[in-house]
């Protein structure tokens, strides 16, 4: 049976600054966890399931009730493994979500899966998100993706490198956001193209669809989220989570 809207969450143990992250403890509960509990608050989630390369996590998963698949350790991106899941599992929509982000706000996923779903009409099948303004550290820091987002809710492009260039007018940078919704038939594109060489030089993989000529759909979400890749994020994720349930109780 198909689902209508299918959340993957890749989840690798090989990590040179944070190996074995998705295991890695935040406030006492597993990082892993944290995002699946994120992704099952979404509305437009219909089954979530965690794809993995390694047995520690697979186990964990099976442990926890957690819906999980095991995937090749050989895939470039998170999206190929994304890809390989939807060669088995049927969907409409497939949506990347990533297994280092603990924090998400499931508002932000709802909000590009149906800006796909707006696109699909338009011919467009995929789509991403990105917070409206960078921070000033967010400005010089070389981790962060900057989204050039057309007057039409289409990407012009992405990069890492600090545009758009203010040589007339300031103009806000973006944040990208890791967050990718896509069509089945866009996955199996997306798998079978070559990483071009501007993909490879940024290290953005949804370069990968305008690379081969496609559009990518594009909708402002929340700022707030954290992507985990170093003990300071951890620390930094920790003390968000306390100061949520000190706020709480």
């Amino acid at each position: 049976m198909s689902e209508k809207v299918l959340a993957v969450i890749p989840a690798r143990w090989q990590s040179t600054r944070l190996p074995g992250k998705p295991l890695v403890k935040l406030a006492g509960q597993e990082m892993i966890s944290r995002v699946w509990d994120k992704v099952k608050e979404a509305k437009t989630i219909d089954r979530a399931i965690v794809a993995t390369d390694d047995d520690r996590i697979l186990n964990f998963c099976e442990k926890n009730k957690i819906d999980s698949i095991m995937t090749s350790d050989q895939h470039f991106t998170g999206s190929d493994r994304v890809a390989e899941v939807a060669q088995s599992i049927d969907s409409e929509i497939y949506v990347n979500v990533q297994g280092d982000e603990p924090i998400i706000d499931p508002e932000s996923i709802d909000q590009v899966v149906n800006c796909l779903k707006r696109a699909i009409s338009k011919g467009i099948m995929v789509s991403t998100g990105y917070i409206p303004e960078a921070t000033i550290d967010q400005l010089e820091d070389p981790s962060v993706g900057h989204l050039l987002p057309s007057l039409v809710e289409t990407v012009i492009t992405i990069s890492r490198y600090p545009l758009p260039y203010p040589m007339a007018e300031e103009m806000h940078r973006t944040v990208h956001v890791g967050l990718y919704a896509f069509t089945r038939v866009a996955l199996l594109n997306y798998s079978s193209w070559k990483r071009g060489p501007i993909e490879r030089a940024e290290s953005i993989e949804i370069m990968r669809f305008l690379e081969h000529g496609e559009s990518i759909a594009c909708v402002p979400v929340a700022s707030g989220s954290i992507g985990v890749d170093t003990p300071e994020d951890v620390r930094q994720v920790e003390k968000i989570l306390v100061d949520i349930k000190e706020t709480k109780s």
